[in-house]
């Protein structure tokens, strides 16, 4: 899946925390920011304001894109706040400006909202085609900076083993706000074995082609690939809105108890194929986003980021790439080792891992290493902590169940370590630190020696 870069909310600050405005004659005022920056996304943004007295909201006449609630009060001296919200924006970058009238004086707050950044990412599939059973496969394109109310014609080329499939014309009006996937059934019974390509029209215009195998034998289909959470293609009040969000945070669609178990916090794969990301962590103390990622607070050694998902047919020796980014707040865990399980218990370490050593002479194995001290990932570089990896499945199999994925913090040692202090786990009360952030973009299997046996990207 193509990774999806999104501006984001951006608030430009003016030189003080307040931007105030008042001469020695005027009584006091302030508000929290004269510009802010906004995506092209529906969304809203919370701003404070202080004054002593009546104030009301004016609009430059022509912003109805731009909303203020409420649109007049009463300060008291106290901080007060409004919240400033701004319609999806199907066009090109746009500027308004709100007034905020207090005491015969109109202060401004100017707003811009960038271009229209509608995206489509890269085109997946699921299911299975087994000649002569009914099939069950689908093309699935992913987007990305949707208003919800758009609606395309979809169409297919089918060339190779095709024949007996038919894919047909469709309207797809089903869209999210924010992002999602776009559907497409192939339907019909394959009548030979062999290679078949699809290739997706939307409007007319095409965005890409996928690959998949009509076999004899569909035991030797390996199902339940690909798997992804991509939290770098999303800001944090599109994630906190997000149908997949499952108690993680508050303010999810489902939340829980903080008292509840880590696991309990958990996000549901972006492939919609019955998996989930969670966090096995007995000292876990908080569960949010920032800005293109999901944290949690109180990970320690041994603790991990897990993924479980449902597979078919996975044998040993089916190879697994997988690709992830980690990062955490300065005092958090440097050092994690990927490992898989059919059974969530007896675990193996992943091939490609380094030996590393910490500064105090403790050894582990790692896959994933954290770089910088800028808290969390932001991009698909070694720099943000990314890095990929191909590796067979050896020690287990599953025919039809779970399959499990795991980021092990793998030694006691923090990224900003030093002779005297480096232990990741916090020896105090406090738990003011960011922990860790992942995101799993795209979990495939492929069979050793051959032809990808599942869906190609």
């Amino acid at each position: 899946m193509n990774l999806f870069h999104k501006i984001g909310l951006a608030v430009a600050a003016s030189a003080a925390f307040f931007a105030a405005c008042s001469s020695d004659d005027d009584p006091f005022f302030a508000r929290e920011n004269d510009y802010l920056t906004f995506d092209c996304n529906e969304q809203t943004v919370e701003q404070s304001l202080q004054c002593d007295g009546a104030w009301s909201i004016d609009y430059d006449g022509n912003d109805d894109w731009i909303a203020v609630t409420p649109d007049s009060g009463v300060g008291n001296g106290e901080l007060d706040f409004i919240t400033v919200g701004v319609a999806y924006n199907r066009g090109g970058e746009r500027t308004g400006t709100i007034y905020i009238d207090f005491a015969g004086h109109a202060y401004p707050i100017h707003i811009t909202q960038g271009a229209c950044d509608f995206a489509y990412g890269a085109l997946s599939s699921a299911g299975t085609l087994v000649r002569g059973v009914e099939s069950d496969f689908t093309l699935i394109l992913a987007y990305a900076n949707a208003n919800g109310d758009e609606s395309v014609a979809l169409s297919c080329r089918m060339t190779g083993a095709s024949e007996g499939l038919v894919a047909a014309d469709c309207t797809f009006d089903k869209f999210q706000k924010g992002s999602g996937t776009i559907t497409m059934p192939v339907t019909g019974v394959p009548a030979q074995t062999g290679e078949v390509f699809f290739e997706l029209l939307v409007d007319g215009e095409s965005k890409g082609t996928v690959k998949s195998t009509v076999v004899a034998d569909p035991s030797s289909i390996v199902g339940g690939f690909p798997v992804w959470w991509d939290f770098s293609s999303e800001s944090k009040p599109t994630l906190m809105a997000d149908p997949h969000n499952y108690s993680w945070g508050a303010g999810s669609q489902y939340p829980c108890e903080d008292s509840a178990p880590s696991t309990d916090h958990k996000y549901l794969d972006w492939s919609d194929r019955g998996g989930y990301l969670t966090v096995v962590c007995s000292t876990a103390s908080g569960w949010g986003y920032g800005e293109g990622h999901c944290y949690m607070k109180g990970l320690q050694k041994d603790d991990y980021w897990l993924m479980a998902f449902p597979v078919k047919n996975l044998k040993e020796g089916t190879r697994i790439a997988f690709e992830a980014a980690v990062g955490c707040s300065g005092s958090g865990a440097r050092y994690y080792a990927l490992e898989y399980s059919a059974d969530g218990t007896n675990w193996f370490l992943a091939e490609g891992a380094e030996t590393v050593t910490g500064v105090d002479g403790s050894t582990g194995p790692a896959h994933y290493t954290v770089m910088t001290d800028q808290a969390l990932p932001n991009d698909k570089t070694p720099a943000c902590g990314w890095a990929s990896y191909t590796f067979p499945v050896e020690g287990c199999s599953v025919t039809d169940g779970l399959f499990y994925v795991r980021l092990r913090v793998s030694l006691d040692i923090r990224l900003n370590a030093s002779a005297t202090t480096y232990q990741d786990r916090l020896r105090t009360a406090q738990r003011d630190r960011q922990g860790v952030a992942s995101r799993i973009t795209n979990v495939r299997a492929e069979r050793t020696g051959s032809a990808p046996s599942g869906n190609v990207e």
